[in-house]
């Protein structure tokens, strides 16, 4: 895979690897993730990023909810290495907040982090990939 930008249209927006090697994923409004849509976004991200520490900012829509399994998919995978939501709204941060504390619960091997603004989340996740 190399570094230049791609864009690829999943189911709910695009997803977006950048030339700083980050994937940004604009999520469209009124979504609900479910299982399979949890395998169709990741199949998304490993087409950009295929090494096993793709790092995510998911600039979170509104009214966007998750399933259980869902989160648990997402949560549990191998090929992501960071992953930071960016949000705007009260409700946003309930709904990133969640997945947040439910990373803890499902053991997530990499951290997951909340942010209000793109650039926060950009510096976050490439000082992780310099660790």
């Amino acid at each position: 895979m190399n570094d230049s930008a791609r864009t690829i249209q999943g189911p709910h927006g695009p997803f977006a690897r950048q030339e700083n090697g980050l994937i940004y994923f604009y999520k469209n409004d009124g979504v609900t993730i479910d299982k399979a849509t949890a395998l169709e976004y990741l199949k998304s991200v490993r087409a950009l990023d295929d090494s096993g520490k793709a790092r995510l900012i998911v600039i979170q829509g509104h009214h966007v909810e998750y399933t259980f399994d869902a989160q648990h998919v997402l949560l549990t995978n191998a090929l992501i290495s960071g992953l930071a939501f960016v949000i705007q709204t009260n409700t946003q941060l309930l709904t990133a907040g969640l997945l947040k504390d439910m990373a803890k619960t499902f053991q997530a091997k990499y951290p997951v982090a909340i942010f209000n603004h793109i650039e926060e989340a950009e510096e976050w996740l490439l000082a992780l990939s310099a660790e």
